[in-house]
């Protein structure tokens, strides 16, 4: 049984880390867009968490992709404007997909 394309409603976009130095030699990261895609996404809820002496309200989300899109647990997701760390990803090839969970970034 593969995936239904009717399924796959939300835009999402894969997003990559690179290294650059800049002239005096220091290492900055920088985020750049590997790819875009629809996925199929399920809300997991969340949970309000302690952190740098401030609350923040975590999310976590699972978003299921087509099995070629390139994505790397090293990626960020991001959806409605917001950026997600990848924290597990599951290929699925009997039914062609690949199932991400992820967790809301704080910046």
């Amino acid at each position: 049984m593969n995936m239904r394309a009717g399924l796959l409603t939300e835009p999402i976009e894969i997003w990559e880390k690179s290294i650059v130095k800049n002239g005096y030699g220091e290492e900055t990261e920088t985020w750049s867009l590997k790819y875009s895609t629809k996925a199929r996404l399920v809300h997991d809820g969340g949970n309000r968490v302690v952190q740098n002496d401030e609350v923040f309200l975590t999310h976590l989300k699972t978003f299921q992709v087509r099995i070629y899109v390139p994505v790397t647990e090293w990626n960020r997701v991001k959806w409605n404007n917001k950026y997600y760390r990848i924290l597990n990803i599951e290929p699925d090839k009997e039914r062609m997909h690949i199932t991400i969970k992820a967790e809301l970034i704080d910046d």
